[in-house]
């Protein structure tokens, strides 16, 4: 709790199991009464007055447009996301049977009644999931500049098992964006030489500078057959492993965290990023071998870059094959610069 001078006026802010309460005075006396009747009917399970809240809310159009000037234009999801802002305005219109809505009133149970109205549509679970990570992109965006109290908990919807999850451009974006700004730049390093290598995490962790020939490729062994395959080397992965290995003995390994820790760092981007909550280390190798796929590599080919046994596991990727075709591998440096 604390109230701040801001230019001539007061800031009140309270946070009471989990949820903010903010408003303005002219003098510190004011804030401090506001503060105190606050806490009391809180307390005292005391239904609190219609100024309790943040003093500037957002409406869903505002919040929506002000998201959209920010964080959507000029991206490639922003046509996706305006369509999905729009069907969102729609379900909240028949709703409050009104033109728009205050952000606050947006709560669990109305989103439980947003499933079953998107259901009803005839939408899938995984289209749903994308319009309630939009909904909660915008609410984030309102919570972070103090103009919503407090972040529902979504009811995303159980995806089924084998739909493949790899990451677009724009989503490869948001993740290096985290990880760049999060910790060291270990996870990042990992990120960027899993994604262009299609590595297992079980390799990645294994991965000797012994392994890397010339900086241009990558020697991967298989254990129990003592097989290897090679991978050619994207320009911004051969940078990462550049300055990972410059100090480093042959036999000593590139990347030294453990896979607990790799997974609790996902847990984490997960949570603070609502649109990647399907996201684990695993969906790297499935974005490798999708890119592969679009880019038009012949199937055999990919195969063998990613180490499959039986050619069918392969073929799950299949329908991302374009109509063109056989490119070589060296493409995808293009696809990722």
């Amino acid at each position: 709790m604390s109230i701040l001078k801001r230019g001539n006026s007061y800031q009140a802010n309270i946070q009471v199991r989990g949820v903010r309460y903010r408003k303005s005075f002219k003098s510190l006396e004011a804030a401090e009464t506001w503060r105190a009747k606050i806490i009391f009917s809180i307390k005292n399970d005391i239904i609190l007055p219609e100024d309790s809240k943040a003093s500037s809310s957002w409406t869903f159009r505002e919040a929506s447009d002000q998201c959209m000037k920010i964080e959507w234009v000029g991206q490639k999801s922003e046509r996706t996301n305006i369509l999905n802002t729009l069907q969102i305005e729609t379900f909240l219109k028949e709703y409050f049977k009104s033109s728009d809505v205050d952000l606050n009133k947006i709560n669990t149970l109305l989103l439980d009644d947003f499933v079953v109205f998107f259901q009803d549509k005839g939408n899938s679970d995984s289209t749903i999931n994308r319009k309630l990570m939009c909904l909660s992109k915008i609410m984030k965006f309102a919570f972070d500049r103090g103009k919503v109290t407090k972040l529902p908990k979504l009811p995303l919807k159980k995806e089924p098992k084998g739909r493949i999850r790899w990451l677009t451009l724009d989503e490869e974006k948001l993740l290096m964006e985290y990880l760049n700004f999060s910790w060291t730049s270990d996870y990042l390093d990992y990120y960027i030489v899993a994604v262009d290598t299609g590595l297992r995490t079980g390799e990645m962790l294994r991965l000797e500078k012994k392994d890397i020939i010339n900086f241009n490729k990558i020697i991967v062994w298989i254990s129990k057959s003592n097989k290897s395959r090679d991978l050619d080397l994207t320009p911004r992965a051969k940078k990462v492993l550049l300055k990972r290995t410059r100090k480093l003995k042959d036999n000593e390994l590139i990347f030294t965290f453990p896979k607990t820790k790799l997974r609790y760092r996902f847990d984490l981007m997960r949570k603070a990023i609502p649109e990647l909550f399907d996201v684990h280390p695993h969906v790297m190798r499935h974005t490798f071998c999708s890119r592969l796929i679009q880019l038009g590599i012949p199937i055999a080919n990919v195969q063998k870059l990613m180490g499959h046994v039986n050619i069918l596991t392969t073929m799950r990727y299949a329908h991302l094959a374009p109509n063109h075709g056989a490119l070589d591998i060296n493409v995808l440096a293009k696809y990722v610069a």
